[in-house]
């Protein structure tokens, strides 16, 4: 007997687009197919096609398609009472799997993680064929880009006939003091053999140190084919608690042995945390009362498509992370696991969204059959996660309010609270209530129409509706709201939905106890949702490069601690990347964040400089123009207005009279060169990894020239690829894959993948042979 073992499965996998009859037979000829690796995204590479059907939705890039992949591969048995089972992270849509000709499976919903048992099909150290049918021609799509394909991880897995069950653990801690965490781990264990077996369940909790802190064992008897559960309880002293700015993990190592020998090993990563929700006094973790301080976003890693990397979402998390972010709504639907393990690690709190619509769109057709399934499977797979402390079940659903729509309401919060007693459960309602007549009726009529919906929630989820948050209150004094969506920028007025002031949502979360955070839509640019010439959603903190835009920094302004003052102009020029479909209430201003407008020589220029100092002052080629108290601008927008003269234009920082940071930008001169800079400059060898290759226009001084785009061709020497590239500018029709790209003011991105040879790669760009640069990336052999 062995111990289980957990094999990534994603290399090798022979693809084609196009229905093949037979092709989930084993004896299928494919070697014609493409050879590549998952996560793989059939739809990022193609061109773009203005005509497509439900184009908006998906970024006219076509999808509209069946696809099949196939990967030949052996097993060796280490015991003659072995399972085998292959888990999928995610396929978008409308899997099949077949295992040697044989059908083991299928899975419509696209955002979920499921597994197959392949036992009864394998042939022990022989090939072996695994066969999966993707059918994007059955189902709608979704309102955002979904992707096509295997888009996420997949996974071997060998267990003995006694093992812990898939997503078989769940770890909670129902007290919690600064002596000792009490812990309490149930364990689902299966005995597949033909007979009854007795073994000893032994878990053990380790510190981030790998130190044993604490551990608990059990002597069982499992009858032949019998899955139980088993519950143990242990403590862990003195613990150090997990929050988003000391993100601390634990593991519980769990581990059966069966006449002293080791069966099975199950490793869990949990966090030991305390959330509570005071109804007059907010969210509490830890017992210190904390504000989300939250964005929304969908699951595309822009030019990289659906297709899950784990360093490109690291980095976006990261740009979050700079600007104060604390907490993540995942719109809307489960995302892949590593991003939950990155939230885990990195310090977001988590707001877990199962589905969008229900009965409407892409889940119309499933949501009798499937609801309960995908539900449990996201619950399940997600529940030990310390960064998950909220479940949604949906958002904006097509029959807000009605009879029907409250009616599976009930069952859907009653089902996770089933499956999860511990985590409070939300709906994202949306401000166009149905029926029609309550969208512009009175605010009387809304409030007893949500007063419906609240009943049946634990927390009032609410899409951009902050301009109501205080009529809701008083009709309901023990309910907590939270900004399940708000603009970037502006706030909601009055009675209106589509009334705006220029005043940030975040006011009302940080003037009431009672609203415990918000959800900005969105932080990062996402393709999709959107009309032709633009490909996707233009109002992100982030642009879908991972490039950092002007507003992002009034939002670092409103939640940071550390003291921060940004410089932005008003650019009447500037081209606007919107969906031109959407008001006003998603954009902000035209802003960019440099000092080159040769088209204002002379005449007034308006400024703003987003800080949390207590002052500003602004200095324009070295000589003062002006201090600005902060306390007089009490939506944070520090307004200036100066004739433009080029040079150099510094906003300094002040608390008291202490200098504390500051922002300066340079006037650009004529493109000089190209600098290349790499988020990684050493690579594994493993065909997989990946580094972000900035690439800027620069003057002789070095400075960004922003306003002088250019067309770039790029080559790379060595054993790797060029995977993705991009621009930011959504309104582009240049596809993602390739080696060519124009600048987007003065930037654009290089996405470069390691290949399995060691040596160097170097990447070379230029502009019509004038402008040049390049940068070398060294590629190591894997460390085993």
């Amino acid at each position: 007997m062995g111990s289980r073992v957990i094999m990534p499965f994603k290399t090798d996998w022979r693809f084609i687009e196009g229905n093949y009859a037979g092709a989930e037979k084993m004896d299928y000829n494919d070697e014609h197919w493409r050879l590549l690796h998952v996560p793989h995204d059939w739809s990022i590479e193609k061109s773009f096609d203005p005509h497509m059907l439900y184009g908006g939705n998906q970024a006219y890039l076509p999808r509209w398609s069946v696809g099949w992949y196939r990967k030949h591969f052996n097993v060796k048995p280490s015991s003659p009472k072995q399972r085998v089972y292959i888990q999928f992270d995610g396929i978008h849509s409308n899997s099949e799997v077949w295992i040697n000709g044989h059908f083991v499976g299928k899975r419509p919903y696209g955002y979920v993680s499921f597994q197959y048992d392949l036992t009864p099909y394998i042939r022990w150290d022989e090939e072996n064929v695994i066969a999966v049918k993707v059918d994007n021609t059955i189902l709608s799509p979704d309102r955002w880009y979904s992707g096509a394909g295997i888009y996420r991880n997949v996974w071997l897995i060998c267990t003995d006939y006694i093992h812990i069950t898939e997503w078989g653990t769940y770890i909670t801690t129902p007290e919690i003091s600064p002596d000792e965490a009490k812990v309490t781990v149930r364990i689902q264990v299966t005995n597949q053999h033909a007979h009854a077996v007795e073994c000893t369940i032994m878990t053990e909790m380790l510190d981030p140190q790998g130190q044993i802190q604490g551990k608990v064992e059990n002597r069982v008897t499992l009858s032949s084919c019998e899955t139980g559960e088993i519950e143990q309880k242990t403590r862990v002293l003195e613990p150090e608690l997990w929050s988003p700015d000391n993100p601390v993990l634990y593991e519980a190592q769990t581990t059966i042995y069966c006449d002293n020998t080791e069966v099975d090993r199950y490793c869990t990563s949990f966090g030991i945390r305390e959330v509570k929700l005071d109804t007059q006094k907010g969210l509490f973790l830890n017992g210190h009362s904390l504000k989300l301080k939250g964005v929304c976003i969908h699951h595309d890693l822009g030019c990289l498509g659906a297709a899950y990397h784990d360093t490109a979402m690291k980095r976006r998390l990261q740009k979050l992370k700079e600007m104060g972010c604390n907490s993540i709504r995942f719109a809307h639907n489960p995302m892949a696991p590593e991003l939950l393990d990155l939230c885990d690690q990195m310090g977001f709190l988590v707001v877990d969204e199962a589905f969008d619509k229900w009965k409407s769109l892409f889940y119309e057709h499933l949501y009798d059959e499937w609801w309960e399934k995908d539900l449990e499977a996201m619950l399940l797979r997600d529940r030990n996660h310390p960064s998950v402390f909220m479940w949604s079940v949906g958002n904006e659903v097509e029959n807000q309010g009605q009879p029907s729509m409250l009616k599976m309401l009930e069952q859907l919060v009653g089902f996770c609270h089933e499956k999860d007693p511990t985590r409070s459960v939300t709906y994202a309602l949306e401000p166009h209530n149905t029926p029609i007549s309550l969208r512009e009726g009175s605010i009387e009529a809304k409030v007893e129409h949500t007063k419906q919906l609240a009943q049946r929630v634990d927390v009032l989820g609410l899409n951009y509706q902050e301009q109501w948050y205080e009529h809701y209150r008083a009709a309901m004094p023990d309910m907590l709201i939270l900004g399940t969506e708000t603009f970037p920028y502006y706030r909601g007025k009055d009675n209106r939905v589509k009334g705006y002031l220029l005043m940030n949502p975040w006011f009302d979360v940080a003037n009431h106890d009672y609203v415990i955070g918000q959800f900005v839509w969105s932080g990062i640019d996402y393709l999709g949702e959107t009309s032709y010439p633009s490909k996707g959603w233009s109002s992100g903190l982030i642009d879908t490069c991972g490039f950092r835009k002007p507003v992002s920094y009034l939002q670092q302004s409103l939640w940071s601690n550390q003291p921060v003052v940004h410089i932005a102009a008003f650019n009447e020029h500037m081209k606007s990347e919107f969906n031109p479909t959407w008001t006003m209430h998603w954009k902000s201003p035209a802003m960019e964040d440099h000092w080159t407008f040769p088209d204002y020589g002379g005449k007034l220029i308006r400024l703003v400089t987003f800080t949390n100092c207590e002052s500003v002052e602004l200095i324009v080629n070295d000589e003062l123009y002006g201090e600005r108290k902060l306390v007089d601008y009490p939506n944070h927008l520090i307004l200036w207005e100066l004739p433009y003269t080029p040079g150099k234009i510094r906003a300094v920082g002040r608390n008291g009279n202490e200098k504390v940071c500051e922002h300066e930008l340079t006037t650009a001169g004529t493109p000089y060169a190209l600098k290349l800079e790499a988020d990684r400059t050493v690579l594994p060898a493993d065909g997989h990894e990946i580094s972000h290759v900035e690439v800027t226009v620069i003057d002789p001084n070095g400075i960004t020239v922003p306003n002088q785009d250019v067309e770039l061709t790029f080559k790379l020497h060595g054993d790797g690829r060029i995977l993705g590239i991009d621009n930011g500018d959504l309104t582009s029709d240049e596809p993602y894959k390739g080696n060519e790209r124009r600048t987007h003011r003065g930037r654009c991105l290089v996405v470069v993948q390691s290949g399995n040879v060691a040596g160097e790669l170097l990447l070379q760009a230029s502009a019509d042979g004038e402008l040049q640069g390049e940068i070398s990336l060294k590629v190591e052999e894997e460390r085993k």
